[in-house]
């Protein structure tokens, strides 16, 4: 897997204590079914697509790498130093992101997709996404 493939990453933003720290899409969900403005549509697509992803996407339980964790992306790891990507060749998962982020959006939760070419040392891959510690890069 060379540097020639540009990943893909869907995220969003959670506000803490006033400052901006990137939340994953999976965990904005939970964010979304609180939402005073969120539609009925939404939430009955936010549903059946964590229903098709909990199927069709592999959820890595723990990994260990020098001394940093990677917990999968539903846990909340204070020391989460993995970080999910989609491969390019993953089109119906991508596809659904795209309808994630347009359900999430009328909820009132903005979701940002980052690209990259440089995720970092990939500590985990399956058909479709890989995980990578991105070293000193802020995605």
């Amino acid at each position: 897997m060379g540097l020639d493939q540009t990943y893909i990453r869907f995220v969003c933003f959670e506000v803490v204590e006033r400052q901006r720290n990137r939340l994953g899409v999976f965990q904005a969900m939970d964010l979304a079914e609180q939402s005073e403005i969120a539609e009925d549509w939404a939430l009955k697509e936010l549903a059946a697509l964590d229903r098709w992803f909990t199927t069709h996407l592999a959820r890595p339980d723990f990994f260990v790498s020098g001394g940093d964790r990677y917990r999968n992306r539903r846990a909340k790891a204070a020391n989460q130093s993995g970080l999910s990507w989609f491969k390019p060749g993953a089109a119906e998962h991508i596809r659904r992101m795209h309808r994630l982020k347009a359900a999430l959006e009328a909820c009132g939760i903005h979701v940002d997709i980052l690209t990259t070419r440089d995720p970092g040392r990939i500590i985990w891959q399956d058909a479709h996404q890989i995980v990578a510690e991105p070293g000193g890069r802020r995605f």
